[in-house]
C-alpha cells in the first residue's frame, strides 16, 4: 500500500484508513464472489451516488443488483435547469468536489465528465470577493486587500491546527500512505477530542487565546475555505479535523453540466468486464430503464432472507440488501423490522447525523 510522498493527497487517512483509490484501480476489481452466487439478486436501496456505485460494482462481480429509489436518480447530487434559461443550472445538492476525493473521481473520470475549478472566493476561478461584517463591506482581490484582522484570524487557525492537532505530521503520514502512523496519530487525537467540540478547540488553542474574543467571532462568521463555521461550532472536532486533514475544503472542482450527470452516466455506463454478464451490460439495461419504486418496508423472511416491500406494495425476497440512503431513514421513512438490529445499533442509527 506504500506510495511515494510525491503522490497527490487522497481521502486515505484519519478515520478512513483505506486506500479506496488504490483498490478501485486494481486490475482484479474490488473482489469476487463464488461462481455459484453469480446472477444472485441483491437489493440496493437508494439510487444516489452510493447506491449506483454499489450496484455497478456488484454487477461487475457477477451479481444482479436490484435498485430501489423513492425519488429520482442522483439522490443528493441533484441538478436543475431553469425552463426560461437553458444555460443556467442550479446545483441543489453536492456541488464542490475536492480533488482529494479520488474514489469519487474514479467514477467521474470513468463516465467522462468534465470538471473545472469551483469558484470559491479569492481563487483563480473567482479572484474577487466582498466580505460584509457588522455592516461594513470589504472588497478584496487578494487576502492582503483585507484589514489585518482577517490575516490574524487565518494565521491563528493555521497555528491552532499545527499546535493542537499536529496537522503537518498527519499530512506527511497520509501522503506516504503510512497506515500505522496515521492510525497512531489519529488515536492520540481521539483521546484528546472525542467528546469535545469545534468551539472548544478554537477557544482553548493558544493561538486564539492570545487574540481577542472578536477574532473568534470573525472566524465563526467568515471562517476559512468556503465560509463561516458558526453553525458547526457545536459539532465534534474530530469531524472538522477529518475535513481539514483530507483537504476537503481545498482545491475543489465542479461538474460541467451538473453533478447529477455523474450518477446518470454511471447508470447508463456499459461494462465490458462484468463477470458472467454479456459485454456492454449496464444498470439501465438490467432495470429496463428505471429503478424499482422506493422501499416502504424491510422485514426478515421466515426462511432467513429479507422481504423488501416497495411503495406499490410489491414484495420481493432477497438473500442480501444494501441500504445506501441516509441511515436515519431506517427509523423514519422505511418501516424496518426492529429485530434486524440490536437495540444499541438502533440507538446509533437514531443518533448518527451528517456532522456527528
Amino acid at each position: 500500500m506504500a506510495a511515494p510522498s510525491s503522490a497527490p493527497l487522497s481521502a486515505f487517512g484519519p478515520d478512513f484508513p483505506f486506500a479506496y483509490d488504490t483498490f478501485l484501480g486494481h486490475p482484479a476489481g474490488l473482489g469476487a464472489v463464488p461462481a455459484a452466487a453469480h446472477g444472485s439478486e441483491v437489493a440496493v436501496v437508494g439510487a444516489g451516488m452510493a447506491g449506483v456505485v454499489a450496484a455497478y460494482e456488484l454487477m461487475r462481480m457477477g451479481l444482479r443488483p436490484v435498485v430501489f429509489e423513492a425519488g429520482r436518480l442522483g439522490g443528493r447530487l441533484r441538478s436543475e435547469r431553469f425552463s426560461t434559461a437553458d444555460n443556467v443550472l442550479a446545483e441543489l445538492g453536492g456541488m464542490r468536489f475536492p480533488v482529494s476525493g479520488r474514489a469519487f473521481f474514479h467514477y467521474a473520470d470513468l463516465v467522462g465528465t468534465q470538471t473545472v475549478p469551483f469558484p470559491n472566493p479569492l481563487t483563480p476561478a473567482a479572484p474577487t470577493t466582498v466580505i460584509d461584517l457588522e455592516g461594513v463591506s470589504h472588497y478584496a482581490e487578494t487576502l492582503d486587500d483585507l484589514p489585518p484582522l482577517f490575516q490574524e484570524v487565518a494565521d491563528a487557525w493555521d497555528r491552532a491546527l499545527q499546535e493542537h492537532a499536529g496537522l503537518a505530521a498527519m499530512k506527511r503520514a497520509m501522503l506516504d500512505r503510512d497506515a500505522p502512523e496515521v492510525r497512531r496519530l489519529w488515536a492520540e487525537l481521539i483521546d484528546d477530542w472525542d467528546d469535545r467540540t469545534f468551539y472548544d478547540f478554537v477557544a482553548t488553542s493558544t493561538a486564539f487565546s492570545e487574540l481577542s474574543f472578536h477574532h473568534r467571532e470573525v472566524f465563526g462568521q467568515v471562517g476559512f475555505g468556503t465560509g463561516g463555521w458558526d453553525s458547526d461550532f457545536p459539532n465534534s472536532m474530530l469531524e472538522i479535523l477529518r475535513v481539514v486533514m483530507c483537504e476537503f475544503e481545498e482545491n475543489q472542482r465542479r461538474i460541467v453540466g451538473g453533478a447529477e450527470n455523474v450518477v446518470r452516466r454511471l447508470w447508463d455506463q456499459p461494462c465490458n468486464d462484468a463477470v458472467g454478464w454479456p459485454e456492454g451490460v449496464s444498470l439501465n439495461g438490467l432495470h429496463s430503464g428505471a429503478p424499482k419504486p422506493g422501499v416502504a418496508a424491510i422485514a426478515r423472511h421466515p426462511d432467513g432472507g429479507l422481504v423488501i416491500t416497495d411503495h406499490n406494495d410489491v414484495e420481493r425476497v432477497f438473500d442480501a440488501a444494501l441500504v445506501t440512503t441516509q441511515s436515519w431513514l431506517l427509523t423514519t421513512n422505511i418501516d424496518t423490522d426492529e429485530s434486524l438490529f440490536s437495540q444499541k445499533h438502533w440507538m446509533a442509527l437514531d443518533r448518527t447525523r451528517y456532522m456527528q
